[in-house]
């Protein structure tokens, strides 16, 4: 049997960061991430993930994720990211642990393609924090809590 092929990505919101990477796994997969469960408005499940992934896996993809659509400037998104080097150089280093820890659980029935982008901080940040005096850099991230 073929291994089938999964895209290894965050996208803004998905909720998930694999993705069917050809037309055999499209097919038996579906589009979508398909590690993320899918809700409709009222909060009821749409879509159970078609890939499932271990607990510890589904928490550092979600903490990842959540990260993830924080890159972006929070004003107005083509400007520079606000991260520093060392909070991108983080968020790198747990990416590629979760990269290997998906080659561990699912490496025997999928080829797993990294296309994330791995980020540095943005050579025009110092600049634009000089002319926007009312934002700060960010070196960490302080975790977001829903209550």
């Amino acid at each position: 049997m073929a291994k089938g092929v999964l895209r290894f990505f965050f996208d803004y919101g998905a909720g998930g960061c694999l993705w069917a990477g050809d037309s055999m796994t499209l097919a038996s997969l579906d589009g979508g991430p398909v590690d993320a469960t899918l809700y409709d408005l009222e909060g009821k499940i749409r879509r159970k993930p078609k890939v499932v992934l271990s607990n510890v896996a589904q928490q550092l993809r979600d903490q990842l994720d959540a990260a993830h659509s924080r890159y972006l400037n929070p004003i107005y998104p083509p400007d520079p990211s606000l991260w520093k080097q060392a909070l991108c150089e983080r968020f790198n280093s747990r990416v590629d642990h979760l990269l290997a820890l998906l080659r561990l659980e699912l490496g025997e029935d999928h080829e797993i393609l990294d296309q994330q982008p791995r980020y540095a901080e943005d050579p025009r940040l110092r600049g634009y924090l000089a002319t926007n005096p009312g934002l700060a850099a960010l070196e960490e991230l302080v975790e977001l809590a829903v209550r």
